[in-house]
């Protein structure tokens, strides 16, 4: 890999989401906000409503993650000099502060539906990135795997595996075992998107072919890595839906596929009406009936 395009990269995970505390401290994260919108998986290709501005301040509010149960949603906030992790209640509409602290909080996930805690990148006071969990009032804070660092980004599956993107020349994979708290490397030169897929219960990611993204499968098991299809042109950002699509955007516009099935990435929605002109981060609710994205902040 060339070292303009390692440092361009390393550059662009740290502004959008892991800036370091002394980097926050003087630059405040790129203004972005998070919408709502219905989600409809029986039409073909499924139907979006009208996207809500759920966050709608000035500022860096990103990285939307459903919770398991389905009554909330899970984001990262800017509100001063570091980032926390926020809560919607998605029936009141309410917004609660979970964490609260002198640290930054980023890439909020709930470990399982029958775990109470979740976990966070959190960007301890020497810079220093790693993996943390709290349970999800916020309190009882916890490092995870105290060797592996810069964490950027993780997911779990409903079983409770792990996936991390670790910083790097190039950035890495590594699929963690809790027990001897150790991780292997299972692939380099991958994207931020990692992602649970069910039925089976893989996990998803990008690595990087040529020019191109390309999507691959991983078991969490042994960690054997499957090839599976090109990402949508230009784009990093993926979501599944409960049942086995894929959710990509570009733009305004968000695209949708069956990795099995289907030979090209579909068009589903347009948001330009609605002002939303750079759709990044995509999530899907438990149930698909609900969708969540990120773009730049409307105030801006």
């Amino acid at each position: 890999m060339q070292t303009a395009t390692v440092s361009r990269i390393i550059l662009l995970a740290c502004t959008a989401t892991l800036c370091a505390s002394r980097l926050i401290a003087t630059q405040a994260a790129p203004g972005t906000d998070i919408f709502l919108a219905d989600l409809d998986l029986t039409s073909s290709p499924p139907a979006l409503g009208a996207p809500r501005n759920v966050t709608n301040r000035p500022g860096y509010d990103n990285q939307p993650h459903f919770e398991p149960e389905g009554g909330g949603l899970l984001y990262t906030s800017q509100r001063g000099e570091q980032t926390d992790i926020f809560r919607l209640d998605l029936s009141s509409g309410d917004h609660t502060q979970v964490t609260d602290t002198p640290e930054s909080e980023y890439s909020p996930n709930v470990i399982s539906p029958a775990n109470e805690d979740m976990s966070v990148v959190r960007v301890e006071s020497d810079g220093t990135q790693r993996l943390w969990t709290f349970r999800r009032d916020g309190s009882m804070p916890r490092l995870l795997l105290p060797d592996l660092a810069p964490v950027g980004y993780h997911a779990w599956n409903r079983y409770g595996s792990l996936i991390l993107f670790v910083l790097g020349e190039p950035p890495t994979l590594h699929l963690a075992n809790l027990d001897t708290e150790s991780t292997n490397t299972v692939a380099q030169d991958i994207g931020h998107s990692l992602q649970a897929r069910h039925n089976p219960d893989f996990f998803s990611f990008l690595q990087r072919e040529g020019d191109q993204w390309a999507i691959r499968l991983m078991n969490p098991i042994n960690g054997a890595v499957f090839e599976l299809i090109e990402a949508l042109p230009g784009s990093q950002d993926l979501a599944w839906t409960p049942d086995g699509r894929m959710l990509m955007a570009s733009d305004s516009r968000i695209f949708v596929r069956d990795p099995f099935q289907d030979e090209d990435w579909v068009p589903a929605a347009d948001l330009s009406a609605a002002n939303i002109t750079s759709i990044t981060r995509l999530a899907v609710s438990p149930r698909g009936d609900q969708i969540a994205l990120v773009s730049d902040d409307l105030g801006d």
